[in-house]
């Protein structure tokens, strides 16, 4: 049996990300013992980086004005992906983008996605008349075949999360590549990145070198996830031209200036990329471990989550621990009803995790 070592966790936060030490409620430096864990979320629990912060600090001096002129960050990620500005569109994180995206073209037919997924957007859509065909996993991995199988005359847009959420699983970069180039000619497919930076090799592995051609091809990337900036709501999309004009058209507002310049700032910080995600792969390892300790199965995962199979039906699971202060989610999909995924959170929240979860299970084992 494998232990969960804090100390261990705390030393890597602390080295990492020195700078957090002593920033926010959820901080790396807590000591005192808590009585919350939010691990129902998937974001860097420590937020900006120290230069993303030095920008927000900056911008309190542009808020009286709209971001009006957005060509700097454009042309900064086309840069980085080598892509010209007319492939590039901001959005006010990448869910607004899925979203609006999904809607507007799903109401020409149907969209295909994998369950269990991310599905906020598709709800959205769902809302406004749009219709979804889920196709399950096979093997906790996207049936790309399947997937295939299912298009139709009316299928409007295909959506796929790369590695998926909640199953932190990655779609094998040839197979989806393969994928996106038949079925990019005549149908769009949108890629979600919200976890590329956690990808081994990440450059090697996206979409977006398929931006460059003139396929149909839509990758959406955020900078809630890693970078710690979820209320910010900052993010944005490679696309064709026609895209990009597609979003902006359908875009009510505009970015705000925090989440921009702390998106540019954050962009020149690797060392802080670096050490989120070396901290993020470590908390990662500590669920696990976790897992491990109560005989418990987990998938591997690419993401800022484990999918944990508690071999008890997840929605007693997730009320017993809300009621000892651990917030997790559960996804409704068949063949996942005793699932839950655990998001990644600080040395603190894991630690009152562990010391919860036990009496837990033994408190829906009969259920």
């Amino acid at each position: 049996m494998t232990h969960f070592n804090r100390r261990a966790l705390l030393q890597t936060a602390s080295v990492i990300l020195p700078a957090m030490a002593t920033l926010g409620s959820r901080s790396v430096a807590q000591s005192a013992e808590v009585e919350h864990a939010r691990l129902n979320v998937t974001e860097n629990p420590f937020g900006p980086s120290p230069a993303a912060r030095r920008a927000i600090a900056q911008s309190v001096a542009l808020a009286p004005y709209y971001v009006e002129d957005e060509s700097d960050l454009r042309d900064i990620i086309g840069k980085r992906e080598n892509l010209p500005r007319d492939k590039v569109a901001l959005s006010n994180g990448s869910l607004d983008a899925l979203s609006l995206l999904s809607t507007d073209i799903g109401q020409k037919g149907h969209i295909l996605a994998p369950q269990p997924g991310y599905s906020t957007h598709l709800s959205y859509a769902k809302r406004r008349g749009v219709t979804t065909r889920f196709i399950p996993l096979k093997n906790h991995q996207v049936d790309l075949a399947a997937m295939k199988a299912a298009i139709t005359a009316e299928t409007a847009l295909v959506y796929l999360c790369n590695p998926n959420n909640p199953t932190g699983q990655m779609i094998l970069h040839e197979d989806l590549k393969a994928f996106c180039q038949e079925v990019g000619k005549t149908i769009p497919v949108i890629i979600d990145e919200a976890y590329y930076e956690l990808l081994p090799s990440a450059m090697q592995q996206t979409m977006a070198a398929l931006v460059q051609s003139e396929l149909d091809i839509i990758v959406t990337r955020t900078f809630s996830k890693v970078y710690g900036m979820a209320g910010l709501r900052i993010g944005y999309i490679l696309a064709q031209p026609a895209r990009v004009r597609q979003l902006y058209s359908l875009t009510t507002t505009s970015r705000n200036q925090p989440g921009y310049a702390a998106a540019k700032a954050c962009l020149g910080d690797e060392h802080y990329l670096a050490g989120a995600i070396a901290y993020l792969k470590s908390c990662r390892s500590m669920i696990y471990k976790i897992c491990e300790e109560n005989n418990l199965s987990y998938l591997e995962s690419q993401g800022t989550f484990v999918y944990v199979d508690t071999k008890r039906p997840s929605g007693a699971v997730k009320d017993a621990l809300a009621k000892h202060g651990v917030e997790v989610r559960t996804f409704d999909a068949p063949g996942y009803e005793t699932w839950i995924r655990v998001g990644t959170a600080t040395p603190m929240e894991l630690k009152f995790f562990q010391a919860t979860l036990p009496g837990v299970l033994a408190e829906t084992q009969t259920l």
